[in-house]
């Protein structure tokens, strides 16, 4: 019979002991981060009570968006409003909250931009349809339960790419952790898009245009078999009752910000000195049946009797309401049947973010730390379990354990020899 894994093993004996890339835009030159205005159409006394009035949402969604968009609804009542958007795109994650947003407020969503009226008021203003919705806005777009793409208008798409690397996409280097995030964050966005009731082929064309070309423009065609557009008058507040009506009853969307997958360092397993005292170190991804939930580092240092001291530090995102803390961490190494139990020091709750911070301590023997290194290094299994007995369990991969090998062999000389 084949032994247990480790994380089998280590989840076993935590429940026995148990009482969150952007879309492509001009790096050289990135517009100005997405603004919401409320604007009403005039002059009043021409248009006689029958002024459009509209949310203007114009500029780069960034990873702030999704709040500045919270408070701008909380100060204006935009349930039900038409949202004109003219946007270049940008944050794939923070432009799909918006998207399920627009969609749970029941707003109709378009493309124009508006400008001042041609009179010397310049609080009056007038819609234009000679704007563009590129790259992630066109997925925004689809969060409308009407939704409609002036003849003049632009709709253009694009892959989503790391901006970082979207200067020179092919002579760029690219990183496990990348490949990552950008794999499940095309995974969230098919899925949202058909749920917004779009077609795939919007997903299909855009992931079709790497980001050394031009972004492509949608047909007219195109954009209505996309399910971009369905509707003639998106200022039609019957019509868009009507629509909100027939549309599911949603929750407010979480989001939870950037994925932290992208940020991490270092990426390899690195001997560092903290108060001359040398420590092997890695940090990783924390993800729970694919989702990104957060980071850890765990870290190995020389100790006495014959053991090795271990530190375990994790940030968690947690819902904004949730109680839920981190109860208990292990770890194992493939070889070994047994694994490391740490003990939970703090696991608290920071009061300005929906995150956790937890730290676990405990030691590891000789035998577990020489295991790791063994055949150039070995996989090591991180596993938690929270109040809620929800577990996690994490393999850590071997890079930089073949290079590192005389860091055991120094702390086993420091150790005292056994009697």
């Amino acid at each position: 019979m084949r032994a247990p894994t480790p994380a089998v093993v280590i989840l076993a004996a935590l429940a026995a002991s148990a009482h969150h890339s952007v879309a492509p835009v001009n790096a050289a030159n990135p517009p100005e981060p997405m603004t919401f205005e409320w604007v009403q159409e005039g002059p009043p006394h021409a248009c006689k009570g029958t002024c459009r009035e509209w949310v203007q949402a114009s500029g780069l969604v960034t990873e702030g968006t999704p709040q500045r968009f919270a408070d701008f609804s909380r100060a204006k009542d935009v349930r039900g409003a038409t949202l004109v958007l003219d946007s270049p795109g940008g944050h794939v994650l923070a432009g799909i909250w918006l998207g399920r947003e627009f969609r749970r407020l029941g707003m109709a969503t378009t493309v124009g931009r508006a400008l001042p009226f041609p009179s010397n008021q310049s609080s009056q203003r007038t819609l234009s349809s000679h704007a563009q919705c590129a790259s992630m806005c066109p997925f925004i777009l689809l969060g409308g339960v009407l939704r409609q793409v002036p003849t003049e208008a632009r709709i253009l798409v694009h892959q989503i790419w790391p901006l970082q690397q979207l200067e020179d996409a092919m002579a760029a280097t690219y990183s496990g952790l990348q490949m990552v995030s950008e794999q499940r964050q095309l995974g969230q966005l098919a899925r949202y898009t058909i749920e917004m009731g779009g077609d795939i082929a919007l997903f299909e064309a855009a992931m079709r245009i790497p980001p050394w070309e031009l972004l492509r423009p949608l047909t007219a065609e195109e954009v209505r078999r996309a399910g971009l557009h369905n509707a003639e008058d998106v200022f039609d507040k019957v019509a868009i009752k009507t629509a909100a009506s027939k549309s599911e009853e949603r929750a407010s969307p979480v989001f939870l910000g950037v994925e932290l997958i992208g940020n991490l360092s270092p990426s390899t397993w690195q001997v560092v000195e903290h108060e001359g005292v040398k420590i092997l170190t890695r940090e990783h991804p924390l993800t729970a049946r694919g989702e990104e939930i957060g980071h850890f580092r765990v870290s190995f240092a020389c100790g006495g009797n014959n053991l090795f001291k271990v530190t375990y530090r994790e940030t968690r995102q947690i819902p904004e309401n949730s109680a839920m803390l981190v109860r208990g961490v292990g770890l194992g190494v493939d070889a070994i049947e047994t694994g490391v139990m740490l003990h939970v020091e703090t696991s608290l709750r920071d009061m300005h973010a929906p995150t956790i911070e937890t730290i676990a301590s405990g030691s590891a023997p000789i035998a577990f730390v020489t295991e790791l290194f063994r055949d150039g290094g070995q996989r090591l299994v991180v596993a938690t379990m929270n109040t809620n007995k929800e577990q996690t369990s994490v393999s850590v991969g071997k890079a930089g354990l073949d290079s590192l090998g005389q860091f055991a062999l120094t702390c086993q000389e420091r150790l005292p020899s056994q009697q």
